[in-house]
């Protein structure tokens, strides 16, 4: 009897995981569109472009992933929804070591596309760069921003 129990209580935790599960997945984004602008760097930050874009190429595919937007856009994207969104992040600091792991930091800013309100503003705390090569940095940069970014949003 006691082991009827056991797999009862089994089952009916799994299917209650499952369900919660399926819900999160399926909960509505908390913005329907964002148009993300090109990275830029503030006066006096010396960084490739192949950075650059490396790292905004990597925030837009891991934005997608998120769940925080419905669909992202890239810079001058035709975006048509009025209740879409705008994200723009300055890199304000970056140290690069070739011994070390250097750092960068980023402004972001999300403004109301129709608008341009302030929605939200924060600066990020500094992210580790590493990896190597730049191409390598890029992408490790990019993750980390996204990863910043859906928790601020949250």
């Amino acid at each position: 009897m006691k082991r009827y129990v056991s797999w009862l209580v089994l089952a009916a935790l799994l299917f209650t995981a499952s369900i919660m599960a399926a819900a999160k997945e399926n909960a509505p984004a908390k913005y329907n569109v964002v148009e993300v602008k090109h990275l830029t760097k503030a006066d006096g930050i010396d960084v490739p472009t192949e950075y650059l874009n490396g790292a905004y190429d990597r925030l837009r595919e891991d934005l997608a992933k998120s769940g925080i937007f419905g669909t992202v856009d890239e810079d001058g994207g035709a975006v048509s929804d009025p209740g879409a969104v705008v994200l723009e992040c300055k890199i304000i600091n970056f140290h690069n070591t070739k011994v070390a792991v250097g750092r960068v930091q980023f402004d972001v800013t999300l403004l109301s596309r129709g608008d341009h309100k302030l929605i939200q503003q924060f600066t990020t705390k500094e992210l580790p760069i590493n990896g190597g090569n730049w191409s390598n940095k890029a992408r490790a940069t990019g993750a980390n921003l996204a990863n910043e970014i859906k928790h601020n949003l949250k």
